[in-house]
């Protein structure tokens, strides 16, 4: 018998875990459908061009050459798709849509992660207005109440912040990129090395504090009171603090941090970003942000346009994480009792019908499923609890 058949990085799934994931993901749909998102779906394999704009960091794509020699992949993400069918077709925006299916991406080996994950998301299409990053906000403070005991904390960042303060200090674009990297990475002693030649500039300060400005945004807002900004930063961290504002009124509940030195997800985005964690889990379970570049790579004319990720495994492992363990009752019975097996079956929770023919087989079925025994070949009806 060969045990290797499953491809490296997928795992097949079953039992709690698949239950449990199936419930989130009618969940996240319901959600979605009574919020007037419409579903869309896009196939499995693209042509590798639709990627391209898009940064795998660690991780590769599942490449294949069709009969015509052009590149196809598994998909590894699923809102490039949806702007690759935006471009082609004529639908009149702004639309809402909302998405459910698989993405592939292959990890490092040995590095614990799978290959195949399955994600659900929306992409708001053709709304200028702050109101889309609103609604996705609210979207993840009720799908988390909704799927998750514990609390989820939302991190608000900007996707240009970074690059729009490194641009006023050099036109030099590789020391950019070094400086961005130390500070995404918080290597402090490269980063703190990298802007000492700007120790007359008067940015300076700012840039010292600048790797430790992530937290509570009462904190970090009063910080930057201490600097003198450029008019084009200042404008993006009060636009953060109208939105703190308007979660702190909306929904008061909702944790909220800042982390002014994070990066955007992928090089695409333009404004706000935000993303969504449990002190339960690893990962973030939401992502997203503005990203009204997203039609760049396949139009000459780009549209506004705000998106959302919620990574359903993360969430299904909290939810088993949290699952209390029930005790099953194994009901053993006669061809002639089925009706009475189904009486039982009814009344008593978390009950199964054994299908075995004798009690023997019964018993160890129940055994291996730790399950209690219960025989009403030899019992009666009346004597369960």
């Amino acid at each position: 018998m060969k045990n290797n058949l499953l491809p490296l990085g997928t795992r097949d799934e079953f039992g709690s875990r698949a239950s449990i994931k199936q419930n989130i993901v009618a969940v996240i749909q319901r959600h979605f459908e009574a919020r007037g998102f419409s579903r869309i779906s896009t196939p499995l394999l693209e042509k590798e061009q639709v990627f391209e704009p898009y940064q795998l960091g660690n991780y590769q794509m599942y490449r294949f050459l069709d009969q015509d020699g052009d590149t196809l992949v598994l998909r590894p993400d699923l809102t490039l798709p949806i702007a690759r069918f935006l471009s082609s077709t004529n639908i009149p925006l702004p639309q809402k849509f909302f998405y459910i299916g698989d993405i592939f991406r292959i990890s490092r080996r040995l590095s614990g992660s799978y290959n195949e994950s399955t994600q659900a998301g929306i992409e708001l299409i053709g709304y200028k207005s702050i109101k889309a990053e609103l609604e996705c906000l609210m979207i993840i403070n009720q799908l988390s109440d909704e799927l998750l005991d514990s609390s989820v904390e939302i991190e608000l960042g900007y996707a240009d912040f970074a690059r729009g303060i490194l641009r006023l200090l050099t036109d030099d674009t590789q020391l950019q990129e070094e400086i961005l990297q130390a500070l995404y990475d918080k290597k402090i002693p490269t980063y703190e090395s990298l802007i000492s030649k700007f120790s007359n500039n008067e940015l300076f300060e700012f840039l010292k504090r600048w790797p430790r400005l992530f937290g509570k945004p009462d904190v970090i807002f009063e910080q930057l009171t201490k600097f003198d900004l450029p008019v084009m930063i200042q404008v993006k961290i009060d636009a953060l603090k109208e939105i703190i504002e308007w979660i702190s009124q909306t929904m008061p509940e909702q944790k909220v941090s800042l982390d002014l030195s994070s990066r955007a997800p992928q090089k695409y985005y333009t404004g706000l970003t935000f993303r969504g964690f449990s002190k339960d889990g690893a990962g973030y379970l939401f992502s997203g942000g503005r990203y009204d570049k997203l039609l760049a790579n396949f139009q000459d004319q780009t549209e506004s346009a705000i998106g959302m990720g919620i990574d359903i495994d993360v969430i299904a492992d909290l939810a088993l994480q949290k699952k209390t363990k029930k005790t099953k009752t194994m009901i053993y019975f006669n061809n002639s009792q089925w009706n009475e097996a189904e009486r039982v079956l009814a009344k008593i929770p978390h009950s199964v019908l054994s299908l075995a023919d004798t009690k023997k087989q019964a018993q160890l079925e129940a055994e291996q499923a730790d399950a209690k025994f219960l025989d009403l070949t030899g019992g009666n009806e009346n004597d369960i609890e």
